[in-house]
């Protein structure tokens, strides 16, 4: 592995602590100062690379919604069936809640993108921050917006691949892929109040039933 300069580290290291102050604070209540402790290092250094803290938000969002694909990406492999490969999406999105650590969050890959840890009921809350602030900021609206599409474009890829081998030519690949995409985020959201059907202690079998009946399962 290439020598990593100390640049990218820190702007990894301020994203990931950017990303924890706002579960803890939300985002308007986040300060660079609070970054910068929560970091282990100075202000001074934050605003080096970073230019103001919308900047540090929007970086971090950027961070935060590409870790899905790299951590996606690198489960679906070559000889998986095209049915897991859809599921990977869900598996990564939604982690098992009773699958937990207290470690911090890292949308970093340079450790190794099996070095990225998305707790779950940290994800959930950063979803609604941004989703709730991009309301009315058309800078991070445009982010989540391109991100949204990009998603449903790589779900959809994957469910075409499926449709094929299951050969299932009624199924509209792309509705298919923004209903699952819908139903993630939806969920995500539900998983901040803990709120489950009854009997549930976990939601994400309903986006794994949901692939299923996609391909009569």
């Amino acid at each position: 592995m290439p020598k990593v300069g100390m640049e990218p580290i820190r702007r990894a290291e301020t994203i990931n602590a950017a990303l924890e102050c706002i579960c803890e604070f939300g985002i308007d209540k986040t300060t660079l100062d609070m970054v910068a402790a929560k970091a282990g290092f100075s202000k001074g250094i934050i605003a080096y690379y970073f230019k103001s803290k919308k900047q540090l938000m929007m970086e971090s969002l950027k961070a935060f919604l590409a870790s899905y694909k790299l951590k996606i990406s690198s489960l679906i492999t070559k000889d998986m069936q095209p049915l897991q490969m859809v599921k990977a999406v869900v598996d990564v999105s939604l982690p098992r809640m009773d699958n937990e650590s207290p470690d911090m969050i890292n949308v970093s890959d340079l450790d190794g993108i099996e070095k990225i840890h998305l707790p779950q009921e940290k994800i959930a809350k950063i979803f609604v921050q941004f989703i709730s602030k991009a309301a009315n900021d058309e800078d991070l609206k445009n982010i989540v917006r391109e991100v949204y599409f990009e998603d449903v474009e790589g779900i959809s890829s994957l469910i075409s691949y499926a449709k094929k081998e299951y050969l299932i030519n009624e199924l509209d690949e792309k509705r298919a892929a923004y209903t699952l995409l819908a139903m993630i985020y939806g969920l995500s959201f539900f998983r901040v109040t803990n709120f489950m059907l009854p009997g549930d202690h976990d939601n994400r079998e309903i986006a794994f039933e949901f692939v299923d009946k996609l391909f009569g399962i």
